[in-house]
C-alpha cells in the first residue's frame, strides 16, 4: 500500500480558509490566496514567503510575482483589529481632553523657560497623535464616519490645547520670547519632509505592531508645541508667532495624515485595487501639499538667504575693521525682518575711527548682497586691545520686540552691559550707566552717548561713565599752545566731570628737562589747561611740579613724553598725592 504523500506548505495554505481580517477593507480574497500558494510553490520559496531572502528571489520573477507577494503581505494583517483600534484612539472623550490640556500646559511652561526636557516631557503624554493617524486611515479606506470622529476630535482638542495654554501665558510673569518660541515660528519645507517621515514610520508601526516607536514619532514631529506657541502668540498679541506656530502645526498634522493613508493603502486598508488606490492618494496629496509647500519652500529660502547673508555681512565688516590702526570687530547683530532691509548692528574699536566707515562698508554689503541694508556701526576709540569677552558681548537681544518702546529700545540697542537704567518717557530723558570695561576709555563712552543721541534726537540721552582716571593733556616739545587733540582731551575731560557731578579738580603742570625754562613752562601749561576747564563751567586748583624727584632718572626709564603733559586730579585722588 503506498505511502501517503503529506501535502506541501503552500497546498497547505491554499486549503486553509480565509480569515475575517483576511476579506476586511480589500484584503486578499481565496481565489487570490491560492494564486499566492502557486506562485510561492513555483519560484521554491516555501513557507517563508515574506522574508527578505523571498521578496529579492520575487523581485526576478516579474510583475505578476510582485502582485502575488504584496497579495500575500497584506493577507497577513489583522485589518479589522487595526481598525477599531485607530477608531478608539480618534474618539474625543474626557480622557483625551483631559491628556490634551495637562501636555499643553506642560508644553507652555516648557517653551517659557526654555527647556527642552520639559517640551520633550509634554510631546510623550500628548493624545494628537490618535486622531491624525484616524484622519489617514479615513482617507485611505474612504471612511466618512472615521473621517468626522478624528476631525472632530481634532477641533476640539486644538480649541482646549490653545485655550489653556492662552491662560498659562496670561497668568505667567515670564513673557518675554525664547529660542523654544522662536523655534516654531518660521515652519519650511525640512519640518514638511520631516512630518512626512514621521507620519511614515507613525503608520507603519501602527500597523505592524511596533507601537514603541510612537512614541520616536511624536517627539520628532512635535504637535503639542506648536499649539503652545499659538496661545502664546494670541496672549502677547505677536502675531506673526502665532501665524508662524499654526503654519507649523498644519503641516504636521496634514503631512502625518496623508503619509499613514499612504502606508494604509500599501498594506490594504484601500478600495479598489492598488494601481487606482495609489492614484487617488496620490491626488490628495497634490491638493494638500502643493498649496501647503509654497510657503515653506519661500521660508526656506529666506532661510538659505540669511545664512548667506550672514557671513558676507559678517566678512565685509572684519576687513573694514582690519583696514583701521588697531582695529578689531566687536559685537555684531543681524536682523532680518519681513519686507524691510536687513539690520545690520556693529561695534568696531579701533585708535583712530574713520567717519565715512559706516557709509562705506554699508555700500560695500548692500553690493554683494543686491539688497539695501540698514547699517548702524558704532565705533569706539580704544587705547589697546580689547579683551575677549567684551568683544563678544552683545549688541542687544537678537528678536524684535514688537511691543517695546523706546525707552526698551534705547536699553536694548547699547552694546555693552548696563549697570543701572533709569528713562522717563513723558519728559523723554534716558540715563545709562555702564559697567566698566577693561580697554575703553572717556573718549569712547562719550562717543557712545552721541551716537544713542543721533539716532534717537528727540530724547535727552546721558551716559555716566565708570570712574577712572581722567587722560593727561599733552603738549608739543617746548610748547606751551594746545593743539586740537589736546582740546579734544579737555572737552571729553569736562563732559565726565559733568556726568560724576564734580565741579572742582586739580591741574598739574609737568616739563621736561630737554628745553629751557622748565619751571615757568610747566606753571604756563598748568594755567592752559585750567582756563579750558574753567570756561566748562568745573573750579580750578592748578599747580606746576618741576623738577620731579629724580626726575632725569625717571624721564630715561618712562620716556621724556611723559613729562610734557597736563595731569587733571579729582579732588580724592590729589588729595591723596599730597599726604603721600
Amino acid at each position: 500500500m503506498p505511502t501517503p504523500v503529506p501535502a506541501s506548505p503552500a497546498s497547505q495554505a491554499s486549503t486553509t480558509p480565509p480569515t475575517a481580517s483576511a476579506t476586511a477593507s480589500g484584503a486578499a480574497a481565496p481565489a487570490e490566496v491560492a494564486e499566492v500558494a502557486e506562485v510561492a510553490e513555483t519560484a521554491g520559496l516555501g513557507e517563508d514567503l515574506l522574508s527578505t531572502g523571498s521578496f529579492v528571489r520575487a523581485l526576478w520573477l516579474g510583475p505578476r510575482a510582485w502582485g502575488r507577494w504584496w497579495r500575500a503581505l497584506v493577507r497577513e494583517i489583522d485589518h479589522r483589529g487595526i481598525l477599531d483600534q485607530v477608531e478608539q484612539d480618534a474618539n474625543f472623550s474626557f480622557n483625551f481632553c483631559f491628556m490634551i490640556v495637562v501636555a499643553g500646559g506642560i508644553a507652555t511652561i516648557g517653551l517659557l523657560l526654555n527647556s527642552p526636557a520639559v517640551i520633550i516631557g509634554a510631546m510623550l503624554i500628548s493624545p494628537l497623535m490618535g486622531p491624525i493617524v484616524g484622519s489617514g486611515m479615513a482617507i485611505a479606506t474612504l471612511d466618512f464616519d472615521l473621517a468626522r470622529k478624528s476631525l472632530r476630535a481634532l477641533a476640539l482638542g486644538t480649541a482646549a490645547a490653545v485655550a489653556f495654554t492662552s491662560l498659562i501665558v496670561l497668568l505667567s510673569p515670564v513673557k518675554e520670547l525664547t529660542p523654544e518660541l522662536l523655534a516654531r515660528t518660521r515652519p519650511n519645507l525640512f519640518d514638511l519632509v520631516v512630518a512626512i517621515l514621521s507620519g511614515a514610520a507613525g503608520g507603519y508601526a501602527l500597523i505592524r505592531g511596533r507601537g514603541g516607536a510612537i512614541v520616536g514619532v511624536a517627539i520628532a514631529t512635535a504637535l503639542m508645541p506648536p499649539l503652545a506657541t499659538i496661545g502664546y502668540g494670541l496672549v502677547t498679541e505677536r502675531w506673526p508667532v502665532a501665524r508662524g506656530a499654526l503654519l507649523l502645526f498644519f503641516t504636521n498634522m496634514a503631512a502625518i495624515s496623508l503619509a499613514v493613508a499612504a502606508v494604509a493603502e500599501w498594506y490594504g486598508f484601500g478600495r479598489g485595487g492598488l494601481r487606482k488606490r495609489f492614484a487617488r492618494q496620490a491626488a490628495i496629496s497634490f491638493l494638500v501639499l502643493v498649496p501647503l509647500g509654497i510657503p515653506l519652500f519661500i521660508s526656506l529660502k529666506a532661510i538659505a538667504f540669511e545664512s548667506f547673508a550672514q557671513i558676507r555681512i559678517r566678512n565685509v565688516l572684519e576687513a573694514g575693521a582690519a583696514s583701521l590702526p588697531g582695529g578689531q570687530l566687536g559685537a555684531v547683530e543681524v536682523l532680518f525682518i519681513d519686507s524691510k532691509p536687513p539690520r545690520v548692528r556693529a561695534m568696531v574699536l579701533s585708535a583712530e575711527p574713520e567717519a565715512e566707515l559706516e557709509l562705506r562698508l554699508g555700500e560695500e554689503i548692500a553690493r554683494q548682497l543686491h539688497q539695501p541694508v540698514d547699517l548702524q556701526l558704532t565705533q569706539l576709540r580704544t587705547s589697546e586691545k580689547v579683551s575677549p569677552q567684551v568683544l563678544a558681548l552683545g549688541l542687544g537681544e537678537s528678536a524684535p520686540k514688537l511691543d517695546s518702546s523706546v525707552a526698551d529700545s534705547l536699553r536694548s540697542a547699547f552694546p555693552l552691559p548696563l549697570a543701572a537704567f533709569d528713562a522717563d518717557s513723558a519728559q523723554r530723558r534716558a540715563t545709562l550707566v555702564p559697567e566698566a570695561q577693561a580697554g575703553i576709555d572717556l573718549a569712547a563712552w562719550r562717543a557712545m552717548e552721541s551716537d544713542l543721541g543721533k539716532r534717537h534726537p528727540q530724547w535727552q540721552i546721558r551716559l555716566l561713565p565708570p570712574p577712572q582716571a581722567l587722560p593727561p593733556i599733552y603738549f608739543e616739545p617746548g610748547s606751551k599752545g594746545l593743539n586740537e587733540a589736546a582740546e579734544l582731551r579737555i572737552a571729553t575731560i569736562v563732559w565726565a566731570l559733568q556726568r560724576w557731578n564734580i565741579d572742582r579738580v586739580e591741574v598739574v603742570g609737568h616739563a621736561s628737562s630737554d628745553r629751557g625754562g622748565p619751571p615757568r613752562l610747566a606753571g604756563v601749561r598748568a594755567e592752559r589747561v585750567a582756563e579750558a576747564l574753567r570756561a566748562g563751567g568745573i573750579e580750578v586748583v592748578s599747580v606746576a611740579r618741576y623738577p620731579l624727584p629724580n626726575q632725569l632718572a625717571a624721564e630715561r626709564e618712562r620716556g621724556e613724553a611723559a613729562f610734557r603733559a597736563v595731569s587733571v586730579l579729582l579732588p580724592v585722588v590729589a588729595e591723596k598725592l599730597r599726604k603721600e
